[in-house]
C-alpha cells in the first residue's frame, strides 16, 4: 500500500511538472503574442498621428494663406478709398496752391 501511495505521488508530481511546463509554453506563446500586437500597435498609433500631424499642419496652413488674402484684399481695398479721398483732397488744396501762385500770393 505504501508503494501505491508513492507511486501515485509520483505520477501526480510528473503530472504536475507535465502541467507546469505546458502552461510555460503556453504562458511564452501569449506573452509573444501580446508583444506582437504591441508593437503592431504602436506602429499603427505612429502612423495615425503622423498622418494627423500632416494634415493639421495642411489645414493651418490653407487657413493662414486664406486669411493672409482676405486681410490683404480688405487693407488694399481701405488703401484704395484712403487715397481716393486724398485725391478729392488734394484736388482743393492744389487749386488753392496754383490760385496763390497766379495771383501773386506766394
Amino acid at each position: 500500500m505504501t508503494e501505491e501511495i508513492i507511486k501515485s505521488i509520483m505520477e501526480a508530481e510528473e503530472q504536475g511538472a507535465n502541467l507546469k511546463h505546458q502552461a510555460t509554453e503556453k504562458a511564452t506563446e501569449i506573452l509573444a503574442e501580446a508583444e506582437r500586437q504591441a508593437t503592431q500597435t504602436l506602429q499603427s498609433v505612429a502612423e495615425v498621428c503622423r498622418a494627423y500631424s500632416e494634415t493639421q499642419l495642411k489645414n493651418a496652413y490653407a487657413e493662414a494663406e486664406h486669411r493672409f488674402v482676405a486681410t490683404l484684399e480688405k487693407e488694399t481695398q481701405k488703401a484704395k478709398e484712403y487715397c481716393a479721398e486724398s485725391l478729392k483732397n488734394a484736388n482743393g488744396i492744389v487749386s488753392s496752391i496754383v490760385g496763390r501762385i497766379v495771383r501773386g500770393d506766394c
